[in-house]
């Protein structure tokens, strides 16, 4: 660890709490290399293999700086970073043209050694007051079944439930006419990126979803250490990444855009069938919902995923009534998994 022994200038102490509270509003990079150490040691994933992820996460979003906390002890003489959370500025559409400034909840995370002590709690209300001061509506996040019930509870979050889950084997009829394309850095500084991102997420929906602006969509597209392919059909396209189950390829399917701008529904079934085919896999994984898409597939008994997430939503702005916010699309895409 990098972190002074003793509280830095920047730092709050909070009586009756061990140690001291870092809010990463400044460009230490000490800071996100402590957390992505933690992150990488808690709930290892290949993007913590340095800090260039949490960077891109909490600095180089086009929509502002994340809120983040980070809370210090000094363990034999030697300062540890103990609990981290951060909330990250998202704009949501609604319905009729609104647009509303809110947040995504993502990396709350708490050493092993430390857990109970109700930092991360502390944490996330702080950080919660911070962002709806500073005029953020609500926040959505995705939580394992362990946890649902503490942040209900303790946080003020509502639980609007488990996101759905289909399985799409490549077997049946495909779209044949589809164009599939690895997502590369080239591709996202390119005429073709900006023609392809003025034609998407312009449908009209019934409840809130993330404002996929070109901006913010070649962002979301630039995370690091991760492969992202595209697949445009007449009517539908698809953002998707190669995962597995063992040995078992399978090809993940995280956003569909439909292009069209009408209430019809669109059937994404068979553009599936063909990325999948297109990657070689062996089946596609699509969680999450979204109102102008239909996907038709099996939906595996909740006990054998391996880690069912709930949906939650916190209101930020006091004055909105948290029952009332209600989501049109969630998918992959609109959460930190891939």
């Amino acid at each position: 660890m990098t972190a002074p022994e003793h509280p830095p200038a920047q730092a709050t102490v909070h009586e009756g709490i061990e140690g001291w509270t870092i809010d990463g509003s400044s460009d230490d990079q000490s800071i996100l290399d402590n957390a992505t150490a933690l992150l990488d040691a808690e709930l290892p994933d290949p993007r913590f293999v340095s800090s260039d992820y949490l960077r891109w996460a909490y600095r180089d979003n086009p929509l502002g700086r994340a809120v983040e906390r980070h809370q210090m002890v000094v363990v034999e003489g030697n300062p540890r970073l103990v609990a981290h959370y951060a909330n990250m500025p998202r704009r949501y559409r609604g319905p009729d043209g609104e647009r509303s400034n809110g947040a995504w909840s993502q990396n709350a995370v708490v050493h092993r050694e430390h857990q109970r002590t109700r930092h991360f709690s502390r944490l996330g209300l702080e950080i919660y007051d911070e962002a709806g001061e500073g005029g953020w509506s609500f926040v959505v996040g995705v939580t394992n079944k362990k946890s649902t019930g503490a942040v209900v509870k303790y946080m003020g979050w509502r639980l609007v439930g488990p996101l759905p889950v289909r399985i799409v084997t490549p077997l049946g009829r495909g779209q044949r006419r589809t164009r599939h394309l690895e997502i590369s850095a080239d591709f996202l500084d390119s005429d073709r990126f900006d023609e392809f991102a003025a034609t998407v997420d312009r449908h009209r929906v019934s409840g809130w979803t993330t404002d996929y602006t070109p901006d913010v969509l070649r962002w979301r597209l630039a995370c690091p250490h991760t492969r992202y392919f595209l697949h445009i059909a007449d009517d539908v396209a698809l953002i998707t990444t190669r995962s597995s189950a063992g040995p078992i390829p399978a090809c993940v399917v995280l956003k569909i855009f439909p292009l069209t701008s009408g209430k019809a529904t669109v059937d994404a079934t068979r553009v599936i069938r063909s990325a999948t085919r297109w990657h070689r896999g062996a089946f596609a994984v699509y969680a999450g919902f979204n109102g102008s898409v239909r996907v038709r597939g099996i939906r595996p008994p909740r006990h054998l995923q391996p880690s069912p997430l709930n949906l939650i939503i916190r209101r930020l702005d006091p004055a909105i009534d948290q029952d009332a916010i209600t989501l049109d699309t969630f998918e992959f895409l609109d959460m930190d998994a891939y």
